[in-house]
């Protein structure tokens, strides 16, 4: 596929510059019972990719990224990841991630066109889309108006929340409700700070409307601390909570470099007070 699309560009006229790169990871956990499992994509929200970066004479930039492992039941069930043509930092067009809060609790990913500006007052850069991944999946509008430091963001229409890659605090990538399911509105907020060797994050979101009546309502609230102790690049202590049910998690991940291109990462994560599971991702990119 990725080949394919490279193809295409150059059959547009010009020779475009072109970058490959691989962002892979491999996790092994185990614990609260169950077997010990090996998966090519992070626990954390992170699909491993290989990606292809084109820019074209105009000053257009294309990205086609392709899933070396697509998870079980996913939301997102393509074997493409992202695909598309931007005019960076003023629009977007194809598949791509879409913009709500820090794309950490909410990481959806679908079909649609994206525009960047700033609020003419206040100066406050805007980004917003419109998306429709399909029968079953995320359409609707979706935005964040903020800085890094802070932002609020809203998506209305329907099937928000079903990639495995969103919510990954509180759930198993493999435990998302797939196509079909998911909320009609989602609202958050979101803040970080750095202080020092400190760099603190919070963020909030409230999913609304479920598809099935017997989903319900979803409101997650997270905050992590992330500062950095030798040998490892950063330790994050995290912290969950899902009103709803009162599910509580707590986080420890540390992230340590072996080598210009390869990151360990190991974690361990509690689920009301008790373990949820204990191992380590290994990041590879070139």
């Amino acid at each position: 596929m990725l080949v394919a699309f490279g193809l295409a560009a150059l059959a547009s006229g010009q020779v475009p510059d072109v970058r490959l790169q691989l962002n892979a990871t491999g996790s092994f956990a185990t614990g609260d019972g169950g077997p010990s499992s090996f998966r090519y994509y992070s626990l954390f929200g992170r699909p491993s990719v290989a990606s292809l970066r084109f820019i074209l004479e105009p000053g257009f930039t294309g990205y086609v990224s392709e899933k070396l492992q697509r998870i079980p039941h996913d939301g997102d069930p393509d074997q493409i990841d992202q695909a598309y043509v931007e005019d960076e930092g003023i629009w977007r067009v194809g598949k791509q991630l879409l913009p709500f809060g820090s794309q950490e609790v909410l990481h959806e990913t679908a079909i649609g066109a994206r525009a960047d500006t700033s609020l003419f007052l206040e100066g406050l850069p805007v980004a917003a889309a419109i998306c429709d991944g399909g029968p079953g999946r995320q359409r609707g509008v979706i935005g964040r108006i903020g800085t890094r430091s802070y932002g609020f963001s809203a998506a209305v229409g329907d099937h928000f929340g079903i990639d495995g890659n969103s919510l990954t605090e509180i759930r198993l990538p493999e435990d998302t409700p797939g196509v079909g399911r998911g909320w009609s509105n989602a609202y958050g907020g979101d803040v970080a700070r750095r202080i020092g060797r400190f760099t603190l994050k919070g963020e909030v979101v409230l999913l609304r409307d479920s598809q099935l009546p017997s989903d319900g309502p979803l409101s997650v609230y997270d905050l992590s601390a992330v500062f950095t102790e030798a040998p490892f690049e950063t330790i994050t202590f995290g912290y969950t909570r899902e009103t709803e049910t009162n599910l509580r998690t707590v986080r420890i991940r540390g992230s340590l470099p072996v080598d210009p291109h390869v990151i360990v990462e190991p974690f361990v994560r509690f689920r009301n007070a008790r373990l949820w599971d204990i191992g380590a991702e290994m990041r590879i990119r070139l």
